[in-house]
């Protein structure tokens, strides 16, 4: 028999040995620290942390997840990273934001690179790239809004769930049909966003605006005014404003879109394919369908102003290790466990046509909006700058606060500004 030595182990086996060992010293567990944002996925989060026991019995560093509100994420961010105490060894983030404009990401290991590039949708390739190298790892496939609908709501209006509207004449019509109140009190149309961040105001405004024919930067994404004031846009945003002062088929009088669908105090909501998983879990008893967005000139298609990803902090004296989790859980099995457990899309291609997928009720409904031209993409370094002065005036228009065009004209100075500064 083989006499076992000190040195024919290797750090993790050894580490798992003493512990084995009675009376031997206990090795202290190591952390690895992830921040995300993600707020609204509970259980997408938390497979982090019991994925990362696992890899604490290897490595001896367990994952311990950090969430941020997303109200003020940036900031709190921003400062950990400038500062390096206290910064988190990996991080939900956009690979355009923190790698672009700020310089805080580590590479990803080239093999890893090649592994991600050749096992995700064509589509979703530039998502965690800047200027041609991969940083991180995308997260969520059908990261882009379709139009979930309550299918009792529908029916009791005299509609058919089975037959969602096509364009936004029909759309409007059906949300006519669908409002009995004024927000206080009975049903709205629409749940729209009014409340929060700019940025995802103007995230949540973007499909209108695309299916109108408008777009908010430039093709080289080098000057707003003509696009972001563009007349196309005041008529998209007109259209959006009149939805609350005009048609009253949404109300400033709900709080956040999600809760009112989740109600049923809204018919209808334009969400991303989270949205599944949450109402799930939030809203057992809303009996809903899920559908492609309505078109106009246009049709909005499959894009996104938030390509959120995995991405390593150059700085962390552990970004070797959070590379070898990331590297552990970079395969078709993880990636549908941990999307499934969150009622998430799963990102890897292997996963796309699973039976998990397949059942779900957006299944169709993203096969179709992947058929769609793409929309415009606003991957600027400074996008959440620029999507924040863009969402002031969609707020402004909102509350009544001054006139589409002008309001338009005034953010497009501002964001002309902060692209040349």
């Amino acid at each position: 028999m083989r006499r076992l030595t000190w040195s024919h182990l290797t750090l993790p086996a050894l580490i798992l040995t003493l512990a084995l060992i009675p009376g031997a010293p206990v090795a202290q567990t190591k952390k690895l620290v992830y921040w995300t944002h993600w707020e609204q996925n509970p259980d997408f989060n938390k497979w982090y942390a019991e994925r990362g026991r696992e890899f604490a019995k290897k490595t001896g560093y367990e994952v311990e997840v950090v969430t941020v509100p997303y109200q003020g994420y940036e900031a709190k961010y921003l400062a950990a990273l400038i500062g390096k105490s206290g910064a988190p060894d990996f991080f939900n983030g956009i690979a355009h934001q923190w790698c672009g404009q700020y310089d805080f990401c580590d590479p990803m290991p080239a093999d890893l690179a090649r592994l991600w590039d050749e096992s995700i949708p064509r589509y979703m390739v530039p998502i965690g790239k800047w200027k041609g190298v991969r940083y991180g790892t995308p997260i969520e496939h059908g990261n882009f809004q379709q139009m979930y609908l309550n299918a009792d709501l529908f029916k009791k209006a005299g509609l058919n769930p089975d037959r969602p509207p096509k364009t936004l004449d029909e759309w409007l019509s059906a949300m006519k049909k669908l409002t009995s109140g004024d927000g206080a009190s009975g049903v709205v149309g629409f749940a729209i966003r009014h409340k929060g961040h700019p940025v995802g105001i103007t995230d949540k405004f973007l499909p209108f605006a695309h299916a109108f024919g408008a777009r908010m930067l430039s093709p080289d994404l080098e000057k707003a005014t003509g696009f972001a004031n563009s007349a196309e846009m005041a008529t998209a945003l007109q259209f959006f404003v009149d939805l609350v002062q005009r048609d009253k088929v949404a109300s400033l009088a709900l709080g956040g879109p999600e809760d009112a669908f989740g109600q049923k105090r809204a018919a209808v909501i334009f969400r991303e394919s989270w949205f599944f998983g949450w109402l799930r879990k939030n809203a057992p008893d809303v009996t809903f369908k899920v559908a492609a967005l309505p078109c106009g000139k246009a049709c909005p298609g499959a894009g996104a102003l938030f390509p959120w990803t995995n991405l390593v902090y150059k700085n962390s004296p552990n970004k070797q290790v959070a590379w070898e989790f990331i590297r552990s859980i970079s395969n078709a099995k993880d990636d549908l466990a941990q999307h499934e457990s969150a009622g998430i899309l799963p990102v890897w291609t292997a996963n796309l046509e699973s039976a998990y997928v397949k059942s779900r009720p957006d299944y169709a409904s993203t096969q179709e909006m992947l058929k769609q031209p793409v929309p415009p993409t606003y991957f600027h370094p400074k996008s959440n700058e620029l999507a924040t002065a863009f969402g002031e005036a969609v707020v402004n228009a909102l509350y009544g606060k001054g006139q589409p065009k002008p309001l338009l004209d005034e953010a497009a100075a501002k964001m002309d500004k902060i692209l040349k500064d």
